[in-house]
């Protein structure tokens, strides 16, 4: 099995219900028919933006996510370091391993104008119809005036 088919296994599972700890989880893959190591899926979880909450590991909360379309507090917000827009598309800097994460809470938000993502350690290309909706989306996804674009 693939590291993207096991993550998006993973991302099933917490979407459920947060898993108490990691050992628990490699169990839950298991019987999934995933085995993995706890190394594996730690670095799984970080790639993915897992957070460690009371109530176990989960992916960051709807509050978070729409506290990003806000551009309010929240892992989507305190992950991004700098947000540059270059014709139809969006470049979006992250702190290392936060990439991925970004990038999944940016392909759940529905917009037309939106195409896709790709996603590296710490940079994200967000794919958009036309410069205009790149402009427009960014100020949407991060509560801010439209990034300027280099000359």
């Amino acid at each position: 099995m693939s590291r993207t088919q096991r993550q998006a296994i993973l991302l099933k599972l917490l979407r459920q219900a947060p898993i108490r700890t990691q050992s628990m989880a490699v169990e839950i893959l298991a019987a999934e028919g995933i085995p993995t190591t706890q190394a594996t899926l730690s670095r799984d979880f970080v790639s993915l933006g897992v957070i460690k909450t009371p109530s176990g590991y989960q992916i960051p909360s709807l509050a978070d996510r729409n506290a990003a379309t806000t551009g309010s507090g929240g892992f989507f917000t305190a992950s991004i370091q700098q947000i540059e827009v270059g014709e139809t598309i969006i470049v979006i800097r992250t702190p290392p391993a936060h990439a991925n994460a970004v990038a999944i809470q940016i392909d759940e938000i529905s917009d037309p104008d939106l195409l896709g993502t790709i996603a590296g350690d710490d940079t994200v290309f967000v794919a958009t119809r036309s410069s205009g909706a790149a402009k427009r989306l960014a100020a949407t996804l991060f509560g801010q005036e439209p990034p300027s674009e280099r000359s």
